[in-house]
């Protein structure tokens, strides 16, 4: 596939005990291919986890593959089909076609090529605003024993939110603007950056970067689509609301970190971050209580609620 305008894509884990990392993953995201295996029942668990992470990071523009349909019959393919969009009745995928594809024999790709091309803009970007880039991950670039005054700053990949930064590769353009990924060259100690030490931290401008958080206030919701899903002990989860000094996962952005919850009114909670984080109000946010296996997750929404 050709387009004019760089292009990335982020491919992202399917099981259930790396939904964190796929959440990261998302909040680079401007649209969504979610693959649903057709020898198999739908919705598997992941496959709900997933879809409710598109709904959490707001994308609108999802495209829906049925994958595998050479190992099945045209008739199982068919009623396979019509499972996948009872599933997505009622979210946000609800009016997103449904490509039946075999990745492994490259049946129809030319044709989900067209629906990316055709089904999904290209998103308004914000190039006067101050540079602001996401980290999705760090590394150093040093070799071992390189000379003191050879040694150079730590390196910092993700993708810019807002504004244009400078290149200064030859055969590359001029300057990085948002959207796609990059890595940028930094003057941050290498031994801050390796390992994805930088993983969740938002790089920009001295005193334009948005407030560092230890508490959050938040107005949340507990998404629907995952209420009742069916484990693998055929098990469904029940509705749970959180409770004070409730321990939780947190997505912000690209950073995962642990929470416990401080206070609790209807909708509105205040949240104790285990790490510090640089966010503003209406950041997307996803949380989760601490376990193994398909669990509900809670969407929340940065709000300048009051206690």
């Amino acid at each position: 596939m050709w387009t004019s305008d760089p292009t990335r894509f982020v491919d992202c884990p399917g099981h259930d005990i790396l939904m964190a990392t796929m959440l990261n993953g998302a909040a680079v995201m401007d649209a969504a291919l979610l693959t649903v295996a057709g020898n198999e029942t739908c919705p598997q668990p992941q496959t709900s986890e997933h879809l409710a992470a598109v709904e959490i990071m707001k994308l609108e523009n999802i495209i829906v593959l049925q994958n595998k349909v050479d190992l099945i019959k045209e008739s199982q393919a068919l009623e396979h089909q019509k499972s996948i969009a009872e599933f997505v009745k009622g979210t946000v995928a609800e009016s997103s076609p449904i490509v039946p594809i075999s990745a492994q024999l490259k049946y129809s790709i030319d044709a989900v090529d067209e629906y990316i091309v055709k089904r999904i803009p290209i998103p308004v970007r914000d190039f006067t605003s101050d540079p602001r880039l996401i980290v999705i991950c760090s590394f150093d670039v040093n070799k071992p024993g390189a000379e003191v005054d050879k040694l150079k700053g730590g390196v910092a990949g993700g993708s810019i939110l807002t504004g244009v930064l400078p290149k200064t590769a030859k055969d590359e353009p001029s300057f990085a603007v948002p959207g796609g990924l990059i890595g940028v060259g930094t003057r941050i100690d290498r031994t801050l950056c390796r390992a994805d030490r930088l993983v969740g931290q938002v790089l920009g401008a001295v005193g334009k970067l948005p407030k560092i958080n230890t508490e959050l206030e938040i107005n949340l919701f507990l998404l629907r689509r995952l209420l009742g899903v069916k484990t693998e002990d055929k098990k469904q989860t029940k509705d749970s609301k959180l409770t004070k000094n409730e321990l939780l996962l947190g997505n912000i952005g690209s950073m995962s970190t642990g929470g416990r919850v401080l206070d609790v009114k209807a909708d509105l909670a205040k949240i104790q971050l285990t790490s510090p984080a640089c966010t503003e109000v209406g950041e997307k946010v996803a949380l989760s209580p601490f376990g193994t296996g398909p669990i509900p997750q809670v969407g929340v929404l940065f709000d300048e609620a009051q206690y």
